[in-house]
């Protein structure tokens, strides 16, 4: 029931956006945007298309969560992750983890006017497979919908998915979309109309949309909550983030979600007109080591060597206040922490006996991906500490394009690898699979832990949370894997601007529930 598609993901969001700041801290903000009901946000780049059944990269789900709503979600602006209702009101799950039981909300129309009901849930589980993209693997294990009442379905799997839950919080999680619309437009599914046109619940419609250019949200007026406080939501596409730093400081722009580096946010946080944020995440910079270099065949030596580097001064020196350090195999809160543990304990002379020893002569390549400015500030500082102690070490920066099939080579292949990235739910099954077992699409290596996989599979039928710990602590262990931190999500918005602070969503770090923003009165 599982997957290896988040290769593509990665590519086009879960890696940081390289940025060049320009010499323009501290200009103040012209223009004030105080009780006005558009709010306007930068686009550091193009988006791909937002259809909710393709849209696999943070930046176009703000539009697609803007215009759809799943059955449930992840509660935002909270440090540890909590199911809530949308367009289900209540749930229960059967003792086998296998048939999932929905009430469903009364009084919802789609944006067309159908309403919406339980057949909507089918269709739009069926649309979702026949895309069969990225994440349809979340509906993938689905053996049947049923409806007792128009307002109640039951989902039953093929097999049992403790994760299930999960896979409909996700942000990338399956959304309702009118059947009316899905039956008229069937011929273009993954494609072309649901491109430009939603057929969503959500608080916002699509309006129009500029490829290249610019993207817009219009407030749907007969939305079933709360109305949100802006009328429009406009997206301007901006090829660089000097440009949007000097579009916010002149008024032109009300901020940007999600813009890179260290140096970006210290400039913003020296304009008295801007709030800056850093909010809890699950993205978590690893360090791989590679199984098929000539110097990490042996434990011992992977091990002594994760033991001697000072990750804590690591993650300080590359991130700042982007970021910090972190003690956990996973990302936080995923699992109990007790638990969860890296069991290689630093040792301050760990490195000097390898450059004598073990490591004698060998020339260490560390390699990251071009976009990611997290990745390559790691990659750096821990080149310069092996250096510094007499193991030879250089950086290499791989283009996205060539990233996984460079480590995928053993002949090109570094010695060891970065990757920043961050899961799809905040369910442990969705971190560990796919970064620790080969099938899982981000075992940059291919690494196998044996027992692991197995591991994986029976918690998830069980659901019981303790066999984590375990495979945190085989993880660890084999020397193979290394959690270097936690990048913190990052925005920076014009003080007219309020509910950030409750907005943000732990699963997707770039990503605010834009209903929850409102102009500062």
């Amino acid at each position: 029931m599982f997957r290896s598609h988040r290769i593509l993901k990665l590519i086009g969001a879960a890696v940081i956006t390289t940025v060049a700041l320009a010499g323009c801290a501290g200009t103040a903000v012209t223009g004030s945007t105080s009780g006005s009901k558009t709010l306007r946000l930068a686009y550091l780049g193009d988006i791909p298309a937002p259809d909710p059944d393709t849209a696999y990269a943070s930046p176009e789900l703000a539009l697609v969560n803007g215009a759809y709503e799943g059955l449930i979600a992840y509660q935002s602006g909270v440090n540890t992750a909590k199911l809530e209702p949308v367009l289900a009101t209540d749930w229960k799950v059967d003792s086998t983890n296998t048939v999932f039981t929905f009430d469903l909300r009364k009084g919802v129309t789609f944006h067309d006017g159908t309403p919406f009901d339980a057949s909507a849930v089918k269709a739009s589980f069926d649309r979702r497979t026949a895309v069969n993209q990225g994440p349809a693997y979340m509906v993938a294990g689905v053996k049947s919908v049923d409806a007792p009442t128009d307002h109640q379905v039951v989902i039953t799997l093929k097999e049992p998915n403790s994760a299930f839950l999960a896979y409909l919080a996700s942000p990338f999680g399956p959304k309702m979309m009118s059947p009316t619309q899905l039956k008229a437009h069937a011929a273009n599914n993954g494609t072309d109309y649901f491109d430009t046109h939603d057929a969503g619940t959500g608080a916002y419609e699509f309006g129009t949309f500029k490829k290249g250019t610019s993207y817009s949200l219009k407030a749907y007026p007969k939305y079933w909550g709360a109305a949100p406080k802006y009328t429009n939501v406009d997206f301007t596409v901006v090829s660089n983030i000097s440009t949007v730093q000097l579009e916010i400081e002149g008024g032109q722009l009300d901020g940007i979600v999600g813009f890179g580096d260290k140096q970006s946010l210290a400039s913003y946080k020296t304009n008295s007109a801007l709030n800056t944020y850093e909010f809890p995440s699950l993205q978590t910079p690893t360090l791989f080591l590679n199984p098929k270099s000539a110097a990490f065949t042996s434990q011992a030596t992977r091990v002594s060597l994760l033991s001697g580097l000072d990750f804590p001064s690591i993650a300080s020196k590359s991130l700042g206040s982007t970021g910090k350090s972190t003690t956990e195999v996973f990302p936080p809160t995923m699992i109990d922490a007790a638990g969860d543990q890296q069991t290689i304990a630093h040792s301050a002379s760990a490195l000097s006996g390898l450059a004598s020893g073990a490591l004698s002569g060998t020339s260490l390549k560390i390699g990251y991906m071009a976009q990611s400015p997290a990745g390559q500030a790691l990659a750096e500082n821990i080149a310069a500490e092996l250096n510094t102690a007499k193991i030879s070490a250089k950086t290499i920066s791989y283009p996205n394009g060539t990233f996984y099939s460079s480590m995928a080579d053993p002949a090109t292949a570094p010695d060891m690898a970065i990757l920043t990235g961050y899961p799809d739910t905040a369910h442990p099954d969705s971190w560990a699979r796919i970064f620790y077992t080969p099938k899982g699409g981000l075992d940059l290596y291919g690494t196998e832990i044996p027992g692991v996989e197995a591991q994986l599979d029976a918690m998830l039928v069980s659901g019981d949370p303790a066999g984590y710990s375990q495979v945190a602590k085989e993880v660890s262990a084999s020397g193979y894997f290394y959690s270097l931190a936690t990048v913190l999500g990052t925005a920076v918005l014009n003080k007219s601007v309020t509910g950030a602070d409750k907005a943000w969503n732990l699963v997707v770090p770039d990503l605010l529930d834009l209903k929850l923003l409102a102009p500062k009165a």
